[in-house]
């Protein structure tokens, strides 16, 4: 008999979480007795209809939200402790913070306890919220570990962070990178004409979601420095800032900057892109970035999460600290006048491919869900 397997996450809307469930999920459909739980019923579901159109179990969780809310919170426990308790299954495999704690709070009271795993996409404490937030997140953190029986760790700095701030044992987290398989990517030409922008510019480009962690923010900022320059800025994505990004270019009156909106399977207008930007004020392991390392796309990115694990400044690409347009801005115009040794720094770049490949991944993921049990 399969053992019976279930995927946790706060929401479906995709992004580097959603892409992990996915893929592991797609890979183990057909060893476990396999189902995916998803939180935020009134948000997008593009995970939930990718994983349909592959024929695997979907769950939609009615209580389950991405905010605080003390009520909802505490219903969602209840919501996923009856899930848990009725369907018994032998492995829950939760992602993202909130679904993170909820789901460890869901297992107490259980006659058959299931093994609970969790993968930490990035620390949310971790994240530009308030200190009081933190705290919180700390303390929960730290209140629920003991009911995890695992941490997947995406990067070093999140193992040396999940030591450091939550105390967890180190023989219980283990460190299995993201993985990327081979995908199909249109060459500048076809990239540039698919997102309408002429071959003569100078792009920066980024792909990213529309929170606020994404530092898209700084990046408008960092637009306005380089106004007289001749560079256009890309921004492939959407979320809940894009009002407020549309307000800040319209404030600043950025013309060199153009959102093309959402984008299915975005990379693969990666070499549109003469430099890609990753401005984010908070990262786990990012795709984006392995995808552009993988295709030799220059780089730019802040020293948060495990980017530092993955680009060494100046001998690999360039790295600047979170929060600080200014200096993205300089690196930026490093960049244009230094673009020799950005190809340098570009060629330079070794995507160790059994570290980071979708089969490490799996098989991994896969061991770890046996040596456990």
């Amino acid at each position: 008999m399969k053992k019976k397997l279930l995927y946790v996450i706060t929401q479906g809307t995709w992004g580097g979480a959603q892409q992990y469930v996915y893929d592991l999920a797609y890979s183990y459909k057909d060893l476990y007795d396999l189902s995916v739980a998803i939180g935020e019923e009134t948000g997008k579901k593009d995970l939930q209809y990718r994983l349909l159109k592959k024929n695997i179990k979907v769950i939609q969780l009615k209580k389950l939200i991405r905010t605080i809310s003390p009520i909802k919170d505490i219903l969602a426990i209840l919501e996923i402790h009856k899930l848990i308790k009725t369907q018994i299954y032998d492995i829950i495999h939760i992602n993202s913070t909130k679904a993170g704690i909820i789901c460890s709070l869901a297992t107490i009271g259980l006659k058959k306890k299931p093994l609970v795993i969790y993968t930490v996409h990035g620390w949310v404490f971790n994240e530009p919220i308030s200190h009081i937030k933190k705290n919180i997140y700390q303390w929960l953190e730290r209140l629920t570990k003991k009911r995890k029986h695992a941490f997947i760790i995406l990067s070093p700095q999140d193992k040396k962070s999940g030591e450091k701030n939550i105390h967890i044992q180190k023989k219980k987290m283990h460190l299995i990178p993201i993985g990327i398989s081979a995908q199909k990517i249109l060459n500048k030409i076809e990239a540039r004409k698919s997102l309408n922008i002429s071959n003569d510019k100078f792009i920066i480009g980024t792909i990213a979601n529309h929170y606020k962690t994404k530092g898209l923010d700084i990046l408008l900022h960092a637009a306005n420095i380089l106004k007289k320059k001749k560079i256009l800025f890309i921004i492939i994505g959407d979320g809940p800032e894009k009002k407020e990004l549309l307000n800040i270019k319209e404030k600043l009156l950025l013309n060199n900057i153009k959102f093309v909106g959402y984008r299915e399977n975005a990379s693969q207008y990666l070499k549109a892109f003469d430099i890609f930007c990753l401005p984010s004020k908070k990262e786990g392991l990012p795709y984006t970035l392995l995808e552009a390392m993988n295709n030799k796309i220059p780089i730019i990115a802040t020293k948060v999460g495990g980017i530092p694990s993955l680009i060494a400044h100046k001998k690999t690409g360039l790295l600047v600290e979170p929060n600080n347009p200014e200096m993205l801005a300089k690196e930026i115009q490093y960049a244009l006048t230094h673009k020799e040794n950005m190809q340098l720094y570009t060629k330079r770049l070794t995507l160790q491919k059994q570290n980071y490949t979708i089969n490490n991944m799996i098989t991994q993921t896969q061991s770890l869900y046996e040596t456990l049990q």
